[in-house]
């Protein structure tokens, strides 16, 4: 927020990369105040960014995935803001729709209405700071009835991404 309201004095337009509620009220109306332009939400540079490579990748190549399994835990303001129900339907709505669009771009693999199992879950755990843990498993299916699981386990400074 600091850095919004920074931008908004200098008379700077400012885009918000992160997730986190940064566009509080007293921010909406000093960038009216001061006619300023702000906007974003998310860049989608970390788990969700890797998770629309791996979807994409996997549904190309033909192999279908059928369960989609996303866990995150930190303990920065994002991993705060993320803990209130509101904050974490926006996200998992985010994350969701990265899926989603490929898979309905894919009539071959997933019939009409057919999508893969997707959960996400995001904890807040105030000791890990700003240290973002993110952990995640694509199960598919692949020839001869068979699964391949992938599992991709991420640690990083979260305020970075």
């Amino acid at each position: 927020t600091i850095f919004a309201i920074a931008s908004i004095l200098e008379g700077c337009t400012y885009i918000n990369g992160s997730p986190q509620n940064t566009f509080v009220p007293g921010v909406v109306q000093l960038a009216k105040e001061k006619r300023v332009h702000i906007g974003g939400d998310d860049f989608k540079t970390g788990q969700t960014k890797m998770k629309s490579v791996m979807v994409d990748w996997l549904i190309s190549a033909g192999i279908k995935p059928v369960s989609i399994v996303s866990y995150n835990h930190l303990g920065n303001n994002d991993g705060k803001n993320l803990s209130a129900p509101s904050q974490f339907r926006s996200k998992e709505i985010s994350k969701s729709n990265v899926v989603d669009d490929m898979v309905e771009s894919n009539p071959i693999l997933y019939k009409k209405g057919e999508h893969p199992d997707h959960c996400v879950v995001i904890k807040y755990v105030p000791y890990v700071a700003d240290s973002k843990r993110a952990l995640d498993e694509y199960i598919s299916e692949i020839f001869m009835n068979g699964h391949n699981t992938i599992s991709m386990h991420n640690t990083c400074e979260d305020s970075l991404l």
